[in-house]
């Protein structure tokens, strides 16, 4: 989510990584989009996660609460989520979806967010009453993120961009970063020095895959292009390269 600190489930896991020391931890990011300046962007809210703050002083910050204090209405709409979610996509895809954190809306704190110094909180954009927050991830580093929108009346109004059930190729989980990065320099030649690995989601061929994105070097103000290699995430043998491209000023 970036400006906001909704809490990773979950540990990662260091002895899943120690054989892939052929490329930096914090190379491998995040793939997708939350989705939520859509429907909750700088509305006044809180959050709700496994492992927030005890404390009965709730911020204005967005810094998570504990689930214990949540209201009983969003236990049952996460049950309800996840429960659209698995019919939706299937049991192989959702024993891959982790529950990241909910954020409540609550238009009636505005005030106590104005006065505790929010002065970007509104109720302009504020198109839903919670948000879901969900973690795809195929192993402990890489993760594609989604987000489930809820109105006022307890409805689903944000579009599921998974794969439906029938659509869902399923990871290939003997894959290693190791592996990951061999196969994109047999690809492309010249995809060193690697910048990120990120899983992304093909909405058009409904398929997961591995974004390795070259490094710019001999930065320069304009555009920047760089290599891509993009790897089937169900079958490793399939790749396609590309080009990127960055804008710099200076």
């Amino acid at each position: 989510m970036g400006i906001r600190s909704i809490v990773f489930v979950g540990l990662l896991a260091s002895a899943q990584f120690a054989a892939a020391q052929c490329i930096d931890q914090e190379k491998i990011t995040y793939g997708g989009d939350w989705g939520y300046t859509d429907y909750i962007h700088r509305c006044p809210m809180y959050q709700f996660a496994y492992g927030g703050t005890e404390s009965k002083e709730w911020g204005v910050l967005n810094d998570p609460v504990s689930m214990s204090q949540a209201p009983a209405i969003v236990l049952q709409l996460k049950r309800m989520v996840e429960d659209s979610i698995r019919r939706y996509a299937g049991a192989k895809f959702y024993q891959q979806l982790h529950f990241n954190a909910v954020e409540m809306v609550m238009p009636e704190q505005l005030s106590r967010f104005k006065k505790a110094g929010r002065r970007d909180v509104t109720l302009e954009y504020c198109k839903a009453k919670y948000f879901f927050y969900y973690e795809f991830k195929p192993d402990s580093l890489a993760t594609h993120h989604y987000g489930v929108a809820i109105d006022r009346h307890n409805k689903i109004i944000s579009p599921f961009t998974f794969p439906k059930a029938s659509e869902y190729q399923p990871i290939d989980l003997s894959f290693s970063y190791c592996q990951l990065l061999r196969i994109a320099e047999q690809a492309q030649p010249n995809i060193k020095p690697v910048d990120t690995i990120r899983m992304e989601y093909d909405s058009k061929e409904k398929r997961f895959y591995w974004l390795v994105s070259q490094e710019v070097v001999d930065q320069h103000e304009g555009i920047n292009y760089f290599n891509q290699v993009l790897i089937d995430a169900a079958d490793l043998t399939k790749t396609q390269t590309s080009r990127g491209k960055v804008t710099v000023s200076y």
